[in-house]
């Protein structure tokens, strides 16, 4: 989409934002900040001790979980940086037992690192405070995780920093409200810039950080559309359904593999795989790259659940980004999902690809499984009575393109729409997630 948006568009486009949609949110996001700031209080942060800042401990400390977790997954409404890599973190306890650094304290024992890690965070900090803002740029390990930096900034210090951590959403949002972004910059100097800019317009007088992202992401979403549907099983031939429904969540296995969001890439996911379950090279990198899309999928994403070649058990829209469930019984990588069961239908003929666990769907496919509307409780499609139901406009030109051409081709990228304002648009992290 484009981002150099017209004057008259982007004040039009602010003056009929509905402002008192974001209440409740901005509500959660105070309860989240008031949370970080008991648990984790700034002065604090001198005497922290590494096991309640890392991700990945071998058990989670008895006070609470830690800053790392609690800010990647325990505060959505403050702007989520969830998915990704635990990279972001700068340090964290890899599942294989190591320490994983950041390069500039490669080399370092863990509580040397942590040392040094920690005195960054504490004098970016005092800067800020003091409103020395150009301090934090000379810390030279915070620039190695600047999603978490960013938000742990804007945590501590609402009033000098938007709710937007992703640098390149960031520099996209600076260029739409006519400034120009560096390309270079950390992303909390981007934040402010952008802060900066939006206190010059008139459009924006009087907004809080939190409308200001909200109604941001909402018009002037900077992300790609995801084209890719997927299949997912719940459980072999769907012995997990009923919880996963219950639960609005979809679940997978491969448990022992630990949180997915510790790999940094799919070689590297690809090894662990090899080393539990040895299998050809090619599958394991298949499944490595379709365990790392199922970690990342986004708020919108449609999803397919699945019993066995020739069942649909329900359609599916991510609401919320992957989590791992460390005390859960089995199948411990979930990610948030509204179901619509209405969807539940027998295909005509078996799928031969929904063999796996993981397959991606035709949109062709996926555009007839959404227009096949059943009764409730069955399982096979229905004729259809009364009032035509009105179809999502995407599926219904693909519906009407099959009809005429008898084939569709479907490409490029597509902006997301996403419905209502109550639910927290995705992260804008390293992953370029919102909540």
């Amino acid at each position: 989409m484009t981002f150099m948006a017209d004057e008259p568009d982007l004040q039009a486009a602010a003056a009929q934002f509905d402002r008192s949609t974001v209440t409740e949110a901005e509500t959660a996001a105070d309860d989240e900040r008031k949370q970080v700031l008991s648990q984790f209080p700034l002065d604090g942060w001198a005497a922290m001790p590494l096991s309640r800042y890392a991700l990945g401990r071998p058990a989670p400390p008895a006070d609470g979980p830690t800053y790392c977790r609690l800010i990647e997954f325990g505060t959505p409404n403050l702007g989520s940086i969830k998915g990704g890599s635990a990279a972001k973190h700068i340090m964290y306890h890899h599942n294989s037992g190591e320490w994983r650094l950041a390069a500039p304290l490669r080399g370092m024992e863990p509580q040397e690192a942590w040392q040094e890690l920690r005195g960054q965070f504490v004098r970016a900090f005092e800067a800020v405070s003091a409103g020395d803002f150009d301090a934090v740029d000379d810390l030279e390990v915070l620039r190695f995780g600047p999603t978490l930096v960013t938000k742990s900034l804007a945590t501590y210090f609402p009033e000098h920093f938007l709710p937007i951590y992703a640098a390149e959403h960031l520099r996209r949002f600076i260029t739409l409200l006519g400034g120009s972004p560096q390309t270079d910059a950390p992303a909390w100097r981007s934040n402010r810039r952008l802060l900066e800019l939006v206190r010059s317009r008139p459009e924006f007088d009087g907004w809080s950080g939190q409308e200001v992202m909200r109604f941001l992401y909402l018009r002037f979403d900077p992300r790609p559309r995801q084209n890719t549907i997927w299949k997912i099983a719940p459980g072999e031939r769907g012995r997990l359904w009923e919880e996963c429904r219950d639960g609005a969540v979809i679940r997978v296995g491969w448990d022992e593999l630990g949180d997915l969001g510790q790999y940094q890439s799919d070689t590297e996911l690809k090894q662990a795989l090899d080393a539990r379950w040895p299998r050809s090279s090619g599958g394991s990198l298949t499944l490595a790259r379709r365990l790392l899309a199922f970690r990342d999928l986004e708020p919108g994403d449609r999803i397919v659940a699945n019993r066995g070649t020739d069942e649909v058990l329900a359609t599916g829209t991510v609401n919320g980004s992957y989590r791992f469930e460390p005390d859960h019984v089995e199948y411990r990588h979930v990610v948030p999902v509204t179901w619509d069961v209405s969807h539940a239908r027998k295909l005509s003929e078996p799928q031969h690809g929904w063999r796996s666990t993981f397959a991606k769907v035709d949109a062709a496919l996926f555009a007839q499984i959404s227009a096949g509307l059943t009764a409730p409780g069955t399982r096979t499609a229905q004729p259809h009575t009364g009032d035509p139901v009105p179809l999502p406009e995407d599926i219904e030109s693909v519906l009407t393109a099959l009809d005429r051409k008898g084939q569709v081709i479907l490409y490029g990228p597509r902006e997301r729409v996403r419905p209502g304002l109550r639910s927290a648009p995705p992260s804008p992290s390293s992953a370029g997630r919102m909540p």
